[in-house]
Order: C-alpha cells, then sequence, then structure tokens
C-alpha cells in the first residue's frame, strides 16, 4: 500500500517536485552533458592547460546557471519550441563542459603529483599513515623471513626530500613491506620508514587492466617497497596532525573484523568470502575461489554490492517501524514511516562506509537517499530520471568511477530493474518499509514462496540477458550457468549468509553457521564451475561493437511487443561472433602468422599465430609478491584475442622469467603438446595421466632439439637450438645455454626470430653450424632481455633484422637492455621497441601494418606516464 505522508516539502527539497515539460528534459540533458563531459575528459591522452580547465569550470557553471535562473524566472517572452531547443543545447554544452573543467582539475591535482626522476633507486625517509586494510601477502619465503604485507598509505612528511620544478611530491604511495614489527600493521598506524620507490606503471597489454590507471583511481603516485634493516622501520606520531581520522577508525575497526574471522574460521575459503561480505575486504578470496565465481557468473552475491546495502537498510527500517510506532511521542514528534526512511539511508550509508564505500554501494546510497526524499514530498520522478541523476552523483563524488567496470555493470543491471518495473530493494524500501506479505495459513505460505520465486526467476533472466554483452566487454567472457546458479546463490548468500556475516561483528558464533554453509554453497558452485559448458569467450571487441552490443541488450530487456525488441538481435551478433578483421590481431592468412610479444615485465612470452594453430613460446615469471605472469597476463592475453587452445607451448630453458606462469597457463588452456629444455626432474614434466590433483591437465612433452622442423599452415617452424649434444651435457652447462631458438618463416619469406636467454657462445655456435640465410629474420626478440653478453656484432650482422623487440621490466635490477647493446642495434638501423615503454608489441608477416605496433601507444590515456625513455 502506498504510503502518505501529509507533510509539507522544506524549503530545500521543492527542487524534487516531479519535474514535466521543459524542467524533465532540462534535469535529462544536465545528466546527460555531466555524464558524457566526464567520460570526454577521461578519454583524452594529455591533459590541457589549467587556464582551459578553469575557464571551462567557469563558463561551464556559468551556462548551467544561467539557463537555470531562465527556467526560475518563467517562461515570459518567446516561450516557443526554439526558445526550448536553445535552453536544452545550452544546458546541455555547459553541463558537459563544467563536467569536463571539473574532472580535468580534478585529475590535473593528482598528476601534479609526481616521484623525481632524480630519485629513482635511491632510498629516503618518510613519516606514512597507513591506510584502508594492509594486506597480508602469502608468497614462498624462506624459514624465519618477516611476512610481507602491502600497504597504502598517505603521507604526512617527507624527510629531506624536494619536489621537481612545477610540482608536488606524492601524498599517497603503494609499497611491499617484509614487515618486522612486533605486530602487524593497522590502519591508522604511524610510521617512519625508509623507502625506495618509482613512479606508478603498469603492463600493457589486450584484455588486460592498467595498473597505471588502477593507481591513478586510487590517487596513489608513487609505488616502492620498504627497504630491509632494522632501522627502517620506526614508531612515529605525538603530533596533532598524524592522529588517526574518522575514516583511519573504520579501517582499523574493518581490520580487527577481518582478523577476528580468519582466526575464527579455519577454512581460508570461507573466511574469505565472510570477510568479503562483511568488510568488503575482496582481496582476501583467492585466486582460485574468484575463478569459480566467476566461471558460476555469481561474483556479485560475494562482493558488497547494491543489493547488500540496501538489503541491511531494509532490515533497519522495518525494525526502526516496529519499535517507533510503540512511542506515541516519537510518532507525534515524526511519523514512523518517515523515521524509517531515514534510518534506511543513514544505516545503508553506515554499512557503505564500514564496506569500502565501492561503486554498487555508493549507488544504492544515493538511490536510496534520492527516492526517500521523492517519497516524502509525494512526488514522483520517472525512472529514467532517478538513474541518471543518481549516476551523475556518483560521478560528481568521484568521476574516476566512471572508468570502472562496477559502474556499468551496477547501473545497467539497475536500469533494466527499473524499466521492467521488476522489484528493486532500494526503491523498496523507500516505498513503504516493514510492508510484510500475508503469510496466514500453509496456502498463505505457499503463495508467497511462489511469489518470490517468480520475481526471482523474472530479476535473474532480464540482469542475465542484460549484463551479458557488458560481460563479454569487461572481462571477454560470460557465464553460461550464471542464470541457474543466481536462482541458487542470490538467496543463500543474499538471505543467508551475508546476515549472518554481519551478524558474526556481535555474536561470532553467526560466523559458524555461515562458514557451513558457504563451504556447501561452494561445493555446487565448483560443480557448475567443472561443466565444459560453462564459459562462453569472446574476444576483446572495438568499441563501436561494444557499444551498440551494450544498447541492443538492454533493448530486448525492456517491455513491449517482442517483434519490436527482436529488431535489436542483430547487433549482437557481431559481439558474439566477431569476424577476425574487427580482433586486435586478426588471424593471419595461409602462409603468414601474427606474433604478440606481451608486456610480462622482466621476462619473456610471444604467441605465435598462423591460420589455424597457435605456439606460445615462454609464459613469463612467477612473481616475489604471490601470483605469475602467466595468470595475470597471458591468460587474459590469449582470451581478448580469442585464442582457445595451444597447439604448442615451448619453454625456452628453466629461469623463473621464461617458466614461471607455465602451470597457470596449462589450467587455463588446452594445451597440445609440450616442447622445452627442462630437465626431466622439473615439475611441469611430472604429471600423473589425465588431471593431476591441482586441475592442470598431463601433457605430453618432446625436448626441444635443433633440427626439428614443422609446418603449419604453410608457415614454416624450425628449432635450431640447443643440440642433443647441449642437453646431454647439461650438468656442465648454464641454463641459458639451453634455451631454445626458434625460427618462424612466412611463405613470402618474413621471419621472426625467438632467442630465448642465449648467450654470446651459443651465438658463436648457431654461426657455426649454419648458413647465414637460415639465420636471416625480419624481426628479432633480442637475446636475453638485450643482456651485454648476448647480440654480439657477428651475430646482429647474420641475422641483419629490421626490427628488434627487447623484453624486460622496467628499471630491472639487471639493467636491461644494456644501453652499448642498443646502440649496437642502432649503429645497423634495426628499429628497436621495448615493453615498458612500448608495452605489448603486435606484428603481422603480410605487412599490413608496416613495422609493429605498440599497444601502449594505440591506448594511451592522461594518467599514463609519457613513455619513458626505456631504450637509451
Amino acid at each position: 500500500m502506498a504510503m502518505a505522508v501529509a507533510v509539507a516539502p522544506p524549503h530545500g527539497l521543492r527542487a524534487l517536485q516531479a519535474p514535466s515539460g521543459l524542467g524533465l528534459w532540462l534535469w535529462v540533458v544536465a545528466c546527460l552533458g555531466w555524464l558524457l563531459g566526464v567520460a570526454w575528459q577521461w578519454q583524452s591522452v594529455n591533459l590541457a592547460p589549467a587556464a582551459w580547465l578553469l575557464g571551462s569550470v567557469l563558463l561551464g557553471g556559468w551556462g548551467v546557471v544561467a539557463v537555470a535562473w531562465l527556467e526560475w524566472r518563467g517562461p515570459g517572452h518567446g516561450s516557443g519550441p526554439g526558445r526550448r531547443l536553445a535552453l536544452l543545447l545550452v544546458l546541455g554544452l555547459a553541463a558537459a563542459v563544467l563536467a569536463w573543467g571539473s574532472t580535468g582539475w580534478r585529475a590535473s591535482q593528482v598528476l601534479a603529483q609526481r616521484w623525481p626522476e632524480r630519485l629513482q633507486g635511491r632510498d629516503v625517509w618518510a613519516v606514512l599513515r597507513l591506510e584502508g586494510l594492509p594486506q597480508p601477502l602469502a608468497p614462498v619465503r624462506s624459514q624465519g623471513a618477516p611476512p610481507r604485507w602491502r600497504l597504502d598509505a598517505a603521507v604526512l612528511r617527507w624527510e629531506g626530500v624536494q619536489p621537481e620544478p612545477g610540482g608536488r611530491l606524492p601524498e599517497h604511495v603503494s609499497l611491499y613491506a617484509d614487515w618486522s614489527a612486533s605486530e602487524a600493521p593497522r590502519a591508522g598506524q604511524t610510521w617512519r620508514m625508509r623507502l625506495r620507490l618509482h613512479a606508478p606503471d603498469g603492463l600493457s597489454n589486450p584484455g588486460v587492466n592498467s595498473g597505471t590507471r588502477a593507481s591513478f583511481g586510487r590517487g596513489v603516485r608513487a609505488v616502492g617497497q620498504l627497504r630491509p634493516g632494522a632501522d627502517s622501520l620506526q614508531p612515529a606520531g605525538g603530533s596533532e596532525d598524524d592522529a588517526p581520522g574518522w575514516q583511519d577508525r573504520i579501517d582499523r575497526w574493518r581490520q580487527g573484523v577481518r582478523d577476528a574471522i580468519l582466526q575464527r574460521v579455519p577454512s581460508a575459503r570461507e573466511a574469505g568470502v565472510l570477510t568479503g561480505l562483511a568488510v568488503g575486504d575482496q582481496a582476501a578470496i583467492a585466486s582460485g575461489d574468484w575463478e569459480v565465481l566467476r566461471r558460476t557468473g555469481v561474483a556479485h552475491a560475494v562482493s558488497i554490492s547494491g543489493a547488500h546495502v540496501a538489503m541491511l537498510g531494509s532490515l533497519c527500517a522495518a525494525l526502526t517501524r516496529r519499535l517507533w510506532s510503540r512511542s506515541s511521542r516519537l510518532c507525534h514528534w515524526l511519523p514512523a514511516p518517515t523515521a524509517a526512511l531515514w534510518v534506511a539511508v543513514l544505516g545503508a550509508a553506515a554499512y557503505a562506509l564500514a564496506s569500502g564505500g565501492g561503486v554498487p554501494a555508493q549507488r544504492t546510497v544515493w538511490t536510496m537517499a534520492l527516492m526517500s526524499a521523492l517519497r516524502l514530498l509525494g512526488s514522483a520522478w520517472p525512472w529514467p530520471l532517478v538513474w541518471l541523476l543518481c549516476a551523475t552523483l556518483v560521478t560528481v563524488w568521484d568521476p574516476f568511477a566512471l572508468m570502472q567496470a562496477g559502474f556499468w555493470l551496477s547501473f545497467v543491471a539497475v536500469a533494466v530493474l527499473m524499466s521492467a518495473g521488476a522489484r528493486s530493494m532500494e526503491v523498496g524500501v523507500a516505498g513503504d518499509p516493514g510492508q510484510s506479505a500475508n503469510l496466514h495459513g500453509v496456502h498463505g505460505v505457499w503463495h508467497w514462496l511462489r511469489g518470490e520465486a517468480m520475481a526471482l526467476w523474472h530479476t535473474q533472466r532480464l540482469v542475465s540477458l542484460a549484463l551479458m554483452p557488458l560481460s563479454l566487454v569487461c572481462f571477454q567472457q560470460v557465464s553460461l550457468v550464471g542464470m541457474v546458479a543466481n536462482l541458487v546463490a542470490v538467496p543463500i548468500f543474499g538471505a543467508l549468509i551475508t546476515p549472518l556475516a554481519l551478524a558474526g561483528t556481535v555474536f561470532p558464533q553467526a560466523w559458524d553457521l555461515a562458514a557451513a554453509c558457504t563451504g556447501l554453497a561452494f561445493q555446487g558452485l565448483q560443480w557448475l564451475s567443472d561443466l565444459p559448458v560453462a564459459v562462453w569467450a569472446t574476444p576483446s571487441p572495438p568499441l563501436w561493437v561494444a557499444i551498440a552490443a551494450v544498447l541492443a541488450s538492454f533493448a530486448l530487456a525492456l517491455p513491449g511487443p517482442w517483434r519490436w525488441r527482436s529488431l535489436a538481435l542483430p547487433f549482437l551478433v557481431p559481439l558474439l561472433c566477431l569476424p577476425e578483421p574487427w580482433r586486435v590481431l586478426p588471424q593471419p592468412a595461409a602462409g603468414q602468422f601474427a606474433a604478440i610479444a606481451m608486456d610480462v615485465g622482466q621476462g619473456t612470452s610471444v604467441l605465435v599465430r598462423t591460420a589455424q594453430h597457435s605456439l606460445l613460446f615462454d609464459t613469463g615469471a612467477s612473481l616475489p609478491a604471490g601470483g605469475d605472469m602467466g595468470a595475470r597476463v597471458v591468460l587474459p592475453v590469449l582470451q581478448a584475442l580469442g585464442v582457445r587452445r595451444l597447439d604448442t607451448l615451448l619453454i625456452s630453458h628453466q629461469d623463473n622469467d621464461h617458466v614461471g606462469g607455465a602451470l597457470s597457463v596449462v589450467r587455463g588452456v588446452p594445451v597440445d603438446v609440450l616442447r622445452s629444455s627442462l630437465p626431466q626432474e622439473h615439475p611441469l614434466l611430472h604429471r600423473p595421466p589425465g588431471k593431476a590433483p591441482d586441475g592442470a591437465p598431463a601433457l605430453p612433452h618432446q625436448p626441444c632439439v635443433a633440427g626439428q622442423a614443422w609446418t603449419w599452415d604453410g608457415v614454416r617452424f624450425e628449432v635450431l637450438h640447443p643440440t642433443q649434444a647441449d642437453l646431454q651435457s647439461r650438468q656442465s652447462l648454464s641454463t641459458n645455454a639451453l634455451s631454445c631458438v626458434l625460427r618462424v618463416q612466412a611463405a613470402g619469406g618474413q621471419s621472426l626470430l625467438l632467442t630465448g636467454d642465449i648467450e654470446a657462445p651459443q651465438e658463436q655456435a648457431l654461426l657455426a653450424r649454419l648458413p647465414a640465410e637460415r639465420l636471416r629474420s625480419t624481426v628479432l626478440v633480442v637475446p636475453h632481455h638485450g643482456s651485454r653478453t648476448s647480440s654480439t656484432p657477428a651475430f646482429l650482422a647474420a641475422v641483419q633484422a629490421q626490427e628488434a623487440v627487447i623484453q624486460a621490466g622496467r628499471r630491472n635490477r639487471y639493467g636491461h637492455p644494456s644501453p652499448p647493446i642498443v646502440a649496437r642495434y642502432a649503429a645497423l638501423g634495426v628499429h628497436v621497441d621495448a615493453t615498458p615503454a612500448c608495452g605489448a608489441w603486435l606484428w603481422q608477416s603480410d605487412g599490413r601494418w608496416g613495422q609493429g605496433r605498440c599497444w601502449r601507444a594505440q591506448t594511451r590515456r592522461l594518467w599514463d606516464e609519457a613513455p619513458a625513455t626505456e631504450v637509451p
């Protein structure tokens, strides 16, 4: 039943009276203009001068105020269609200019914070206050080593460090720290630390989220590590400025809850899920568990989503209304429904703050606040305006939210539910809190259960249909079992596990029951995840295909005659079956091949594709902080390119930066054959038939030996090194000396030479055994990351490469690439690209692109550092 509130609207809320006619369109145009202006700024490659940004803010703000004043004053003279259209155009343009300028100004305040280049590789001292939740890491470490943490911190004071002219020192840093203090780090603590920092930089690859963009969104402008040493970590504080703020106190409470859950719940999986639901710490959930959740489409159920925030608000509203109604004095002062509305908003806001304040939580709080205000006014806004205004408010609060996948997933899902008239909990809370179903008798209970089940089915069908293209755009995969999984997971996680996780903060015994329910739920999710048809994957699409598909899915989910909605179906076809010419790296024609040298930091990984086959040369490194480049880079790149299986995985040798990611690769994508120079005792070669206990499939193995050759689709592959004698003398040779060398030649003669980590003796041996034409190649992946121990003049003269690619880590401790070696290539007229400045390097043998393409140059945005001079 609708709620009536016989209260005169407060003066400050009169602007929320239901708009109509021109007023309605002014609101819509203003919101759309703002959102487009924010998006326009984030698509910039370079930031405009400060004078332009400030002028845009003033001009746009003046335009918005002028239109608002004219509308408030009334139509007066000249109130025809021309005046109305002029007002709409001026307002839309003014809102876009205001958003562009204000977003750019806020971005400029972050970009002005720069870590001085002269301090790269030097130790500095700073007083820091830890913020957010310190994240414990669990890499393989030597016995007795201190635990490692990832920390975000606000800089209170720099000691003896001066900024560059015209810039400021970073105000926020992100660190890896081997924590030697007696107690674990806690949010809000203040420490004096000795640090080694550098500007934030991330890898740049197709299908991989930019680490630089993520750092920029958090305001982090320097990253690095706490230096080892007994004196590198000292307590600090005492100053009034050093005292923790309200956000630090909230984070400290969150950390206390996380520690209590981890101590009480023995299973890491269950503890991670409960931590994520209680305090929003998604990092507590292991990567393997996230993979199960993504494959079943229920990742939102274990995150602090809008539904969870609204559910808590609904519970607060129901409890408040019941208790408030018992006091006639309170009801006389403020009606119980009104009190319930605002308590619901405050409860939801408190939960959003306690859970980290993600975009879905922000959206829910704004929606609940707006709907509550409208309800008190007895006003009804059309749903598109409510939706647009909430999106605008979120981006006013945090413009960078527009660049997050969670923003689009959350708002698209809510828009579909609003448009279809499906129940939305945050709207329901604002409508009539405390309204309960009639559950009298068995028939009443059955009727209620049937209604809830039908509503859940209707909601999941709409949301799954609407979010399917968006999931393919953002993640290049969508769960085919997600609708079935959500029908079970949403009630279990939303109505059972989440309330228990929150109740455990007061009654810890509730976590025991929540952990048991989580374990049972994961058993079913694991079974669904293991189904061969659990996931549909597509390559990364062009922007226009992505936009058309998302709009088409939205149109299909709208109510209305099917004959009209079906007209949107053709716009989904390109996304589901992306034609080869529209892909990032199109499948080459017969007789040709394509290659991508991935940006995996200090390591090697190169994908070679022919018309029907794929070969992966090396897989990057495993990382000291945990994880590996196989999972972080190689698998997402393969997915973005549409590579669903590898005909051959070739591991050049056993050094970590070449084989460290191999286990993740073979777990994530089918591999037909493994070729390598690995010793027989290497773990990758010892897999039982079928599937190993860790889920990695068994692999047939062939040692790579000089003389091996095969042809795929008219493209010749030939192994040039090592020889059989080298493999037999393994004990007396270095691992680099056993690096596999592979030459790939197209039918037209263009060729690629993959060299691993061979050094001068192996280069001389190749020259002695092979004629020069067997080495000559169009593109050379530079041996040993550009080390001075390789790339001898005689070898380069024989190869006669036109282009050279160096795969190395930015600011690596080995000094790769060596300046004299780079100068040697330049003297020969070879064009050199290095992955630190280039990102992933893409090339096609048919010459349609000319030289290779740098992915960083194609995708650079204003938060990216200007390409460093990594090739001296």
